[in-house]
């Protein structure tokens, strides 16, 4: 598989990345993004944007993304999923930068994720998007991870009983997270920003974000 470093020293003149995304608390805003981001959709699919830095030849834009949709072409003949598993949103060159750019892609959930992240970027990590109800049956420790947003105080028994339905991320990459609704519960370390979304950018292990 081809390396994901590429250089874009001639993108900066073709365009900015702006994306419409939602915060974390239901108000829409519309922000350039600046560090990889996952943007969650209320249906369970979600969108990885992905900011690079790319080195060795310069290629335009159309060149760049030509080899991003290549990519995902190859991935989806080679039998993972149909053709919905793995969609390209865009590919721009970032804001502001000379050097980065943000491949934006679309997963219809986080198991084709994990799959595309170990196959074609050779990067493999661990994503979780489903129900509450849904993350507990693969094993993941919500109660020892989770807290009250409002006060602080780790997540009761009583309280993940009553959350079964509600989504929730698991992830442990350094990643913003832009939600279709409103936070309710997130583990110690993420923390949400004025802005509303959640930042995981920082915090080790695996982190955690519930949404209305």
């Amino acid at each position: 598989m081809r390396s994901r470093k590429r250089g874009i020293a001639a993108l900066a003149a073709a365009g900015i990345c702006m994306l419409a995304l939602a915060g974390c608390s239901e108000t829409p805003a519309q922000e350039p993004v600046s560090t990889s981001t996952v943007v969650l959709a209320a249906d369970g699919s979600f969108t990885r944007c992905q900011v690079e830095a790319f080195d060795g030849e310069d290629y335009l834009l159309d060149e760049l993304e030509s080899m991003i949709r290549q990519e995902v072409e190859d991935y989806l003949s080679g039998g993972a999923g149909d053709g919905g598993a793995v969609a390209v949103e865009q590919v721009s060159a970032l804001e502001g930068s000379r050097d980065q750019a943000m491949v934006a892609l679309r997963f219809a959930d986080s198991r084709v994720y994990e799959d595309y992240r170990a196959q074609v970027d050779q990067q493999p990590c661990r994503l979780f998007y489903g129900t509450v109800q849904e993350a507990l049956a693969e094993g993941y420790d919500l109660a020892g991870a989770l807290q009250d947003m409002k006060k602080g105080t780790p997540l009761t028994p009583e309280q993940l009983a009553k959350i079964g339905d509600k989504f929730v991320l698991v992830f442990e990459e350094a990643l913003q997270i832009r939600c279709p609704s409103k936070v309710l519960y997130i583990s110690g370390n993420v923390k949400l920003t004025e802005a509303g979304y959640v930042d995981g950018t920082e915090g080790e292990g695996l982190k955690y974000v519930v949404i209305k």
